[in-house]
């Protein structure tokens, strides 16, 4: 049927939805919410969360395990054995490896940016140039 009427095809109709669409949902949102049944003061743990992230804080906290384990492996090198520490030091370095690739990507961001911004206003690109040169 869709031979003699190829409007009738689902196929042939046009799509108001992109082919590709790649975008974030509810950005910003955490699968937890901070109140007064799981936090003794709800307003202070915002506070905190909205200036230092748990992500931030948790890395601050291995960063700082990170030093003192290998401060007691000194004086006992046996912890270099230690299932937990070897868990912890892999984690870490995942991190460090996920932590790594995002400043790349910014990285090349910038590269973008500023190679576009050359080509669309030199003088503005010799600005932000010359500030950012020491």
């Amino acid at each position: 049927m869709s031979a003699f009427f190829p409007w009738l095809d689902p196929n042939n109709w046009p799509s108001i939805a992109p082919a590709n669409l790649n975008q974030p949902i509810l950005p910003g949102w955490s699968f937890f919410t901070v109140n007064e049944s799981n936090s003794s003061a709800p307003d202070t743990e915002r506070r905190i969360v909205s200036q230092d992230s748990y992500g931030r804080q948790i890395g601050r906290l291995m960063d700082v395990v990170d030093v003192l384990v290998k401060e007691a492996e000194k004086v006992n090198p046996t912890l270099k054995d230690d299932t937990r520490v070897k868990a912890l030091e892999e984690l870490k370095g995942r991190i460090d490896l996920a932590k790594q690739a995002a400043q790349a990507a910014r990285q090349d961001r910038l590269i973008e940016d500023l190679l576009a911004l050359k080509d669309k206003d030199k003088d503005r690109f010799a600005a932000v140039m010359a500030a950012v040169r020491p």
